[in-house]
């Protein structure tokens, strides 16, 4: 993959985002909902029937199997739908066909960003950000191994991981307004700032150049999958 260095201004991601989600906001804020419910609802509801030292125990335990698989599908529909490949969105549900990498992955990184953050708490948020991008690596990638979908996320976010946090900030009053709606807002939120991440990821490793004020969309490689 190529490695551009991001000189976007934030605005012009988030435009991008926006250009690519025109059209379809439907499915991408249904796919967001059922993201949020099958990711935190379970652990929600562990607390509820099972009391708070229990269920929290039983909650982390689900986010532990079920987050890595629900992340790789939730990405996988994102890319699509950026990509303009027919995007439905049960691909969420679609990391369990590559479980154990998935699995593999966000435990991998848990553990790398835990050891990270136990040094200093910067560390360990430079470590996350190192790792934005495995998941699109492995979609793109499916045959790699998990280390070499890190290794490459952190070769792609060599220089760029002041402009990601940046890019994170600027949605801070999106959030705000996700709150003052009681949580609603984050289903409008949640498919935002996934796509700003994928158009992130595409202007880094080459698929898509950008001129000033708007990002010029060139064809898409098609995700490749396992046989």
């Amino acid at each position: 993959m190529n490695h551009n260095l991001i000189t976007d201004s934030c605005y012009t991601l988030r435009k991008g985002a926006r250009e690519a989600l025109s059209g379809s906001w439907k499915p991408a804020i249904l796919a967001g909902a059922v993201y949020i419910c099958v990711l935190f609802i379970p652990s929600m509801l562990a607390v509820q029937f099972f009391g708070k030292d229990l269920g929290t125990g039983i909650g982390n335990l689900y986010m532990l199997i079920v987050q890595g698989p629900f992340m790789l599908g939730y990405a996988l529909f994102s890319l699509k739908l950026f990509r303009k490949q027919p995007a439905a969105p049960s691909d969420v549900f679609s990391g369990f066909d590559h479980f154990a990498k998935a699995f593999l992955l966000q435990l991998i990184m848990t553990i790398f960003i835990v050891l990270w953050t136990l040094l200093l708490v910067i560390p360990g948020i430079i470590a996350a950000y190192r790792y934005r991008l495995a998941y699109y690596v492995l979609l793109d990638n499916p045959n790699i191994g998990v280390m070499a979908a890190i290794a490459e996320s952190k070769r792609l976010m060599s220089g760029n991981k002041g402009k990601f946090f940046i890019l994170d900030l600027s949605f801070i009053g999106w959030g705000i307004l996700a709150v003052l709606t009681f949580g609603l807002g984050f289903f409008v939120l949640v498919p935002y700032l996934a796509m700003t991440q994928v158009v992130f990821y595409e202007r880094v490793n080459g698929n898509i150049v950008a001129r000033t004020e708007t990002i010029t969309y060139g064809n898409k490689p098609e995700i490749k999958e396992e046989a």
